[in-house]
């Protein structure tokens, strides 16, 4: 018997006196909750003639589906063509290894990742995650 965990998603964002948006992730960024973030990001990016970057804490993240990959990636194209950056920050393991699995680490984080005999490994930032050997 399979059991699925369903853990509702929570969004907090506000805008900063800098005019940066910032907004906590919490629970599963699903297919059920990627419109509310699109919806409050696209209003951040029209509200203002010169918004700020969009700064998502991850750190409460328990779950990205592909539909929330999507909805980041889609995110990440918004924020770009505003002349804005989106900071993925505080990310947990579960959203750095699907984004590893994917080819989309380097490109929603703007760090680098380079591929090493063994597979990916960090690239010039200490940071950056490492997948775990079969």
């Amino acid at each position: 018997m399979t059991t699925f965990s369903h853990n509702t998603f929570e969004l907090k964002a506000t805008t900063g006196a800098d005019g940066v948006l910032y907004a906590e992730l919490a629970g599963d960024l699903a297919w059920d909750a990627t419109d509310e973030l699109l919806d409050v990001a696209r209003a951040h990016l029209s509200a203002a003639p010169d918004p700020g970057d969009i700064r998502l804490d991850c750190a409460r993240l328990t779950l990205c589906d592909s539909m929330g990959l999507s909805a980041l990636l889609a995110l990440h194209r918004y924020s770009t063509a505003a002349g804005v950056r989106l900071h993925l920050e505080h990310r947990p393991p579960v959203l750095d290894r699907l984004l590893l699995l994917t080819g989309t680490y380097e490109h929603l984080t703007e760090r680098t990742e380079a591929a090493g005999p063994d597979g990916p490994t960090p690239g010039d930032d200490a940071d950056s995650p490492r997948l775990p050997r079969p």
